[in-house]
């Protein structure tokens, strides 16, 4: 039993390509944190002493371990994680990865002590460990060509190890080696397309950026967000979204957001309009931790249908507010506290750093036309609050127009609906508008006059006409999904990409969002998008017709090489089997005991630690082990295959019985 448990002795490396791979191995990781991790300072020190301990510890490889350089390769350990409790408190360096500083340094002391295989292999899998690290940030394909060259570093590694134990040149069968790079990427890619992509829950949400201890000063600071003004006092201490106006919002991005489902990214809520404005009328709020557990947040919506990740990467300096998908199960912020306001709605005590991340669990509920429907109490006010009924001061004809378009609703959902399809079919989407004259209702002057606006004059409108058919609803603000790549699974969210849309009040669901925007989906229930990475593919096999696939494939991007690769793949397979099978021929049977006695020569090598390299014969692997073991072995092995006498079964297992008494 203590034979079996204790860890076999490794082996020294003393292949100077091997060491070479390990390195290559490491310095792919770092440039992965250099590029995706935007830190600089430690990869660069990591890697100009990992250069020096691989030299060092080659050069001392035969050499016994010194009890001192242990104690004090220890310390640098002790050393490089005080570091990263240090880094992850202050930002030193302003690294936003403090872990993988930690396994870079961790890779540098101890490359000063690489003497064994086992040891090498080590310190690649930290390497992985830190290219996994750099994934995390990794928000485009160019990150496949790094995990691709770690892997070739890792199969060289095991290549260059195995052929110096045998004595061989370091060089492997290329036509062989292409083959299998060619088959292990068809493989994948074919395992990618045909199986769905998982779409897991973790426990809490992942922690990733450096706290901000910027502490709460006074009230909520008031958010400079793109459809919001601020107005009141020289402090900024109301904010609004007037319709009087809009500034132009470029096309530059603001955060990634990486998530499973695409959603509405919500942030600011109103409820009070007055003069072509929309304000807060709530300003009370809730301490809360930066981690917030479920317990602290409403309960699940009925029928939910489970919930989803999002992380947040915030790309420029944003306004203190936590935008995402609502209704929140748990999030986490890298900040010192949070705040909720009476709306839901989360505040940072500071603006968010670009670099920065945060992490939310969102509810998935169900919003299905026949679950709003059906609603037992759609329409009853949330905390009987009369000011989700005000409609603000609607003209009569605007009040007159929400129901001539709602008279042949039966339900509240309905009266929805048939508002919203209205708006999206009989106006115009542009942002290409003037200001509002002087003195003129904007909601009036956007349904009678212009019948063209942007996203806050539809859904100002559609909120006040529900209103005034007793309908609570509110103005909700923040981001659109932005560009969504289902098989990355992110969104980059852009300037442009800032919106506005209603929430209603559903009594068995809550704050349900609707979009009356022209060209969107009125109902803007989250959905899981397809899963499969070529649902794309099938979603336009009953649209496609007669000069439509060049365009289908065109629209696909990068996977637009995947439908010609495979059948290419496919044809060639089959010529080549053609081919085959005209000069096929059918393999003799193995003769009894040649299975059984080539087994237990590769059992007897593998034990001897030294495998026969393929330019040596049995007889001369003998010769080079020296050992008693194999003479009976070999002969047998030599008869059997260049005389065809092999042993019968019966006798192997002697064979065997007599190696293992022995071992």
């Amino acid at each position: 039993m203590r034979r079996r448990l204790r860890l076999p002795t490794s082996p020294i490396e003393q292949s100077v390509e091997a060491r070479a791979f390990v390195f290559s191995g490491f310095a792919v990781a770092v440039l992965g944190i250099v590029l995706y991790g935007q830190d600089y300072v430690v990869p660069a020190v990591g890697l100009i002493a990992a250069a020096a301990g691989h030299v060092v510890s080659y050069r001392e490889r035969n050499q016994k371990r010194e009890f001192w350089r242990q104690a004090f390769l220890a310390a640098m350990v002790f050393g490089a994680l005080f570091y990263v409790i240090a880094d992850s408190s202050l930002a030193l360096f302003g690294g936003i990865l403090p872990q993988a500083n930690f396994a870079i340094l961790l890779v540098a002391v101890t490359s000063f002590d690489l003497k064994t295989r086992r040891n090498c292999y080590s310190s690649l899998w930290i390497s992985l460990a830190i290219v996994y690290l750099a994934a995390v940030y990794a928000w485009d394909y160019a990150f496949g060509v790094l995990l691709a060259g770690w892997t070739v570093c890792v199969a060289g590694f095991w290549m260059a190890s195995h052929l110096k134990r045998m004595n061989a040149q370091v060089q492997g069968p290329v036509r062989a080696i292409a083959v299998l790079l060619v088959a292990a990427f068809a493989g994948g890619v074919g395992w990618f397309i045909v199986v769905p992509q998982p779409a897991g829950v973790p426990i809490s949400p992942l922690v990733i950026s450096l706290p901000n201890f910027t502490a709460f000063k006074g009230d909520i600071a008031s958010p400079a967000l793109p459809l919001v003004q601020l107005t009141g006092d020289p402090s900024g201490a109301t904010s609004s979204v007037d319709l009087h106006f809009r500034g132009r919002l470029g096309d530059a991005p603001v955060m990634y957001v990486r998530t499973g489902a695409p959603a509405y990214w919500r942030g600011l809520v109103f409820d009070l309009y007055r003069d072509g404005a929309w304000t807060a009328s709530k300003t009370g709020y809730r301490e809360m931790q930066p981690f917030v557990p479920p317990r602290f947040l409403p309960p699940p919506p009925p029928h939910n249908l489970g919930t989803f990740v999002q992380t947040f990467r915030v790309l420029r300096p944003l306004p203190s507010v936590i935008n995402a998908a609502y209704p929140i199960e748990s999030l986490y912020a890298p900040v010192a506290a949070l705040r909720e306001d009476l709306y839901g709605t989360f505040h940072t005590p500071d603006q968010l750093r670009p670099g920065q991340t945060y992490s939310v669990v969102s509810y998935l509920p169900d919003l299905s036309p026949d679950a709003l429907r059906a609603d037992e109490n759609p329409s009853s006010l949330p905390t009987d609050d009369l000011a989700y009924l005000d409609a603000g001061g609607l003209s009569a004809r605007a009040r007159l127009l929400a129901a001539q378009v709602t008279r042949d609703a039966t339900n509240p959902f309905d009266v929805v609906m048939a508002l919203t399809n209205y708006l999206q079919g009989q106006y115009k989407y542009t942002l290409d508008l003037p200001r509002v004259p002087t003195g003129r209702d904007p909601v009036d002057w956007f349904l009678f006059d212009v019948k063209t606006g942007y996203c806050e004059q539809f859904a100002t409108a559609e909120t006040l006409m529900l209103r005034s058919l007793g309908i609570p609803a509110r103005l909700a603000t923040g981001y659109a999904t932005g560009d969504y790549d289902p098989v990355l699974n992110q969104a980059i969210v852009r300037e442009h990409d800032a919106h506005a849309w209603v929430e209603v009040w559903f009594g068995g669901h809550g704050w349900v969002p609707v979009d009356p925007t022209p060209g969107v989906n009125p109902l803007a229930a989250t959905r899981f998008p397809s899963h499969w990475a070529a649902g794309g593919i099938a979603r336009l096999i009953p649209h496609l017709s007669i000069g439509a696939p060049a365009q289908a494939l065109g629209s696909l991007g990068v996977l637009a090489v995947i439908p010609p690769a495979i059948a290419i793949s496919l044809v060639v397979v089959l010529a080549y089997a053609w081919l085959r099978r005209r000069g096929w021929k059918v393999q003799a049977r193995a003769a009894p005991g040649e299975n059984e006695l080539l087994r237990l020569y590769e059992k007897v090598q593998r034990r001897l630690r030294r495998r026969r390299a393929p330019p040596e014969t049995p007889l001369e692997y003998e010769q080079a082990m020296r050992t008693a073991l194999l003479e009976e072995l070999t002969d047998a092995v030599n008869e059997g295959a260049y005389a065809g006498r092999w042993p019968d079964p019966g006798r192997v297992r002697e064979m065997a019985q007599g190696i293992d008494r022995i071992f």
